[in-house]
């Protein structure tokens, strides 16, 4: 299976730390396999602390310390948010959900020429970012 940059979704973070069953053997493969390219948008602490604080989710230890556990289980890392995924950003704005989390991490997958890891059906319709559902 060759190196790929991936850029996962919020919802797959939240899923990988807490053992969700919606997060797959063939997931956890195909970020296994890409251990140095696993990435996530800074705009998921965001979302986390949203969904946190509308009791959306609840998790078993603070944000910060989710996130400390996620990246020494996976070595995600985050790709920093840039200029250029303001413009790219700015081009789509009426083409992509109103999430401003959606718009920033196609954006940053789009940036990084990452592929975007998924389940959000209105993000995989989208022709012009390369994006897996698994």
């Amino acid at each position: 299976m060759p190196k790929q940059k991936l850029l996962v979704d919020t919802h797959y973070l939240i899923w990988d730390l807490m053992g969700h069953d919606r997060f797959s053997s063939k997931m956890d493969k195909l970020l296994r396999a890409n251990t140095d390219n696993c990435y996530f948008s800074p705009i998921s602490y965001w979302e986390i602390g949203m969904l946190v604080g509308k009791k959306r989710i609840t998790l078993p230890v603070t944000i910060k310390q989710f996130f400390e556990d996620l990246t020494k289980k996976r070595s995600y890392k985050t790709l920093p948010i840039n200029a250029a995924i303001g413009d790219i950003t700015r081009r789509f704005s009426n083409t992509i959900n109103g999430d401003p989390a959606d718009r920033i991490i196609v954006a940053t997958a789009m940036a990084y020429e990452a592929q975007l890891i998924t389940q959000d059906q209105n993000l995989l319709s989208l022709p012009f970012v390369e994006s897996i559902d698994i």
